[in-house]
């Protein structure tokens, strides 16, 4: 029955995709980066107008009755507005069409659930698998013109945490990030993560990522800055990783973790040369790691130090890194007997069972750890759990202090080689 159960919650996952456009110039489909050069394309303009198809505030089938839409419409947008330098101009409009492939769009942003044929056929390909899908334009400067948002018609939306729906709120704030010019994040509990799960898939009623993660606030003031909010920001760290003999480190992601609460506070996919670049980041003490991408493969996980930058200064952290052959990898994560492929929330002052799921995991030679010290993996809790040969699992309990910081935060496994795997930003304290 285990093994059944870890079957049902990967199912119940959808990976968010955005098509980006512009002539020929290669573009990310189905939830997989293409080019993997730092992202930065963005609205020319603060004000970006964008057009909401009253096939969405309209009542429709994909949508449980008495939901709040035009309140999800509202927040999704104002969690973006408050952190960045954008402001969203909004207006209705009886216009229904994603804007068809090519070099250019209708020159509407719009947002629909319409069930047309050429929606119909944006969606076909992740039918089964995506929430929503994001159509990008933009120019040769790097510009965004347009961007066009299509709510799968053939998935169940709401925003009162109906089990089996997709929370509306969560998959338009998703969305509307990739409206602003981000790509997906490796971050497990942000909102940009490319796994949005249904919910009750862990078998309670999680909305799914509404909040904003610091890395998500990150990545997005790193485009277009602070705006109105009365924060101090934004330092910067970029360098460049390589390996032995000099060959440029590839399919690595870098993420900076606050010093002292050890919340994830950025994070970036390095470059095919080696080069990263962490911007819009908080002042003060960031403790910087590594992982390879590809964690069902036997995965390294490794420290690249740690920096002191302050608002607006650039630290540049170049470092050599060894991909030493591991069989330890962590893929997934859960609750309640399931595992799954998305962040997990846990309460402030209880104690939570988890599970962690992947390759080489044995409670009796892996060492769990946390790296905040808000969040304590309590002692002789690990033990080992059947769900089948394809996967092994272990479960664990997770301790949180009643005065820890909301944010999201990683989990480390660590082998008797010393070798690590990790799951980045997989706790949500809420």
């Amino acid at each position: 029955m285990k093994t059944f159960r870890y079957i049902i919650a990967l199912t119940l996952l959808a990976a968010c995709t955005v098509v980006i456009a512009v002539g020929s110039v290669p573009a990310p489909i189905a939830g997989k980066v293409v080019d993997p050069q730092p992202q930065r394309f963005r609205w020319k303009d603060r004000i970006i107008k964008i057009a909401i198809s009253t096939s969405l505030t309209k009542p429709n089938g994909n949508m449980k009755v008495d939901s709040d839409v035009s309140g999800a419409i509202r927040r999704s947008l104002q969690a973006w507005q408050d952190v960045a330098d954008v402001e969203f101009q909004i207006s209705s409009v009886d216009r229904e069409n994603v804007s068809s492939a090519g070099a250019a769009g209708d020159g509407v942003s719009l947002i629909t659930i319409a069930p047309t044929a050429e929606n119909v056929l944006f969606m076909t390909n992740d039918a089964q698998a995506a929430s929503a899908k994001t159509r990008v334009f933009y120019d040769r400067k790097g510009f965004v013109t347009e961007a066009d948002i299509v709510l799968s018609p053939f998935q169940q939306f709401s925003t009162d945490g109906t089990f089996g729906t997709f929370d509306l709120q969560s998959t338009l704030t998703h969305e509307i990030g990739h409206l602003l010019g981000l790509r997906h994040s490796g971050v497990m509990g942000a909102v940009m993560s490319d796994k949005l799960a249904k919910i009750g898939s862990l078998g309670f009623s999680d909305l799914g990522p509404r909040v904003l993660a610091d890395s998500d606030i990150a990545s997005i003031r790193d485009l277009y800055g602070v705006g109105k909010s009365n924060v101090e920001c934004c330092a910067t760290v970029t360098g460049k990783l390589s390996l032995p003999l000099g060959k440029s480190a590839k399919n690595i992601r870098v993420w900076a973790e606050d010093g002292l609460t050890g919340r994830v506070a950025a994070q970036t996919d390095v470059s095919p040369d080696g080069t990263f670049r962490l911007g819009g980041l908080p002042p003060g003490k960031h403790n910087l790691y590594w992982k390879t991408k590809s964690p069902s493969n036997g995965s390294s996980t490794g420290e690249l130090g740690v920096v002191q930058a302050e608002s607006g200064e650039t630290k540049i952290l170049n470092q050599k890194i060894s991909l030493a052959s591991t069989v330890l990898a962590l893929d997934f994560l859960g609750v309640n007997g399931q595992l799954a492929e998305s962040g997990v929330s846990i309460e402030t002052g209880r104690e939570t069972l988890i599970y962690l799921g992947g390759k080489g995991l044995n409670s009796k030679n892996v060492i769990v750890e946390v790296s905040s010290p808000f969040l304590h993996v309590v002692p002789l809790s690990a033990a080992n759990q059947d769900f089948g040969d394809s996967v092994s699992v272990i479960s664990l309990v997770v301790s949180v202090d009643s005065d820890t910081p909301p944010g999201v935060y990683s989990i480390f496994a660590k082998a008797e080689d010393g070798s690590k795997a990790s799951l980045i930003g997989a706790l949500k304290v809420e």
